[in-house]
């Protein structure tokens, strides 16, 4: 007798979002030049009085101001390895925030540029101070049969987890945007592992989810540490099949934790979606940031289905000009 053939598939799904409200990239990249204008018209003996006034202002004005990015990206392979209750992932992803700190002695060293007749961009103590983190993980989820529930399904996940703590003070003289973020010589790494568990039920035309993640605690320091505290975290999904399409709403039950200048985050996400015949789904959704830096945002959605599993999407996130993502997901059947 001939056996069926089970399909493998792989989804590849990303995103980034970037938060620039405050404007402080674009100060940063000004007051560098400033200070690099100034020194320069200082050795060159064309200083003028006031010819400081310019940087002086602008570092003044950027005291607190902030910024934030998020990225991720994922890989999912579903395949019948044992049989149809194992799923492979792997995924990563990344947050960041810089918030800039004015140390007003600064302001008599610029003063006194024509005195000593040169300045020196090393002695400006005001700076970016830069957070962030970095988790890969691979999981191994295992969809737990032997649990018996109505119209509910429990998956329960083994991961392996590296985790990269970022710590840095940028100041002006240091600053490139290119490498803001970049980790460098300014992480710490742990390795450790760790484990999940999610529910899925159906009644009718809602579904009632609910995922624990890292039910393993544990305390991570950074090299200037600062704790990283990884605890469970909880969210929900609650979904429902309308006439025209389809609605969900996720609820983060805690906040995603804090480290440094990056903030704790909780959010809530209110999506609709809508076929537009056999292939093309259209989508709109709002996301309400209850805990964090970045404002609430809409989104944007479109994407192409085929019958043999094929599965193209992408999505635009704005809250405004200066504060904006996108995200893609890619599924593929391999045989």
């Amino acid at each position: 007798m001939r056996m069926p053939t089970a399909e493998t598939l792989v989804h590849v799904s990303g995103f980034s979002y970037l938060n620039n409200r405050d404007r402080l990239l674009d100060d940063l990249l000004d007051a560098r030049n400033a200070a690099v204008a100034l020194e320069s018209s200082v050795r060159r003996l064309e200083y003028f009085p006031g010819d400081e006034s310019e940087l002086i202002d602008l570092l003044r004005g950027m005291d607190g101001k902030a910024t934030t990015a998020q990225a991720g990206i994922g890989l999912v392979l579903a395949t019948h390895w044992q049989d149809n209750r194992y799923t492979l992932t792997a995924a990563a992803r990344t947050r960041f925030a810089g918030t800039f700190e004015y140390v007003a002695s600064d302001e008599p060293k610029l003063r006194l540029a024509p005195v000593v007749a040169f300045i020196e961009l090393a002695k400006l103590e005001s700076r970016v101070r830069v957070s962030g983190y970095g988790v890969a993980e691979v999981a191994l989820h295992r969809r737990m049969d032997e649990i018996v529930l109505p119209a509910t399904r429990i998956t329960l996940s083994v991961k392996h987890q590296e985790y990269s703590l970022y710590e840095r003070d940028v100041p002006i003289q240091d600053y490139r945007e290119s490498d803001l973020f970049k980790l460098g010589d300014y992480s710490r790494r742990f390795s450790r592992p760790n484990l999940s568990v999610a529910s899925v039920t159906d009644v009718g035309d809602w579904r009632l989810g609910l995922a624990i993640e890292n039910l393993v605690p544990d305390t991570l320091r950074g090299l200037q540490s600062t704790a990283y505290r990884i605890r469970p975290q909880a969210t929900v999904q609650i979904g429902y099949q309308l006439m025209w399409g389809s609605a969900n709403l996720y609820q983060d039950l805690n906040s995603q934790p804090a480290f440094g200048q990056v903030s704790e985050r909780r959010e809530t996400a209110l999506k609709f979606d809508m076929p537009l015949g056999k292939r093309f789904v259209i989508g709109a959704g709002y996301q309400y940031v209850a805990k964090g830096r970045d404002d609430d945002a809409f989104s944007l959605s479109l994407s192409y289905r085929l019958p043999d599993s094929f599965y193209l999407g992408v999505s635009a996130t704005a809250a405004s000009r200066h504060e904006f993502g996108g995200a893609f997901r890619i599924q593929l059947p391999l045989f």
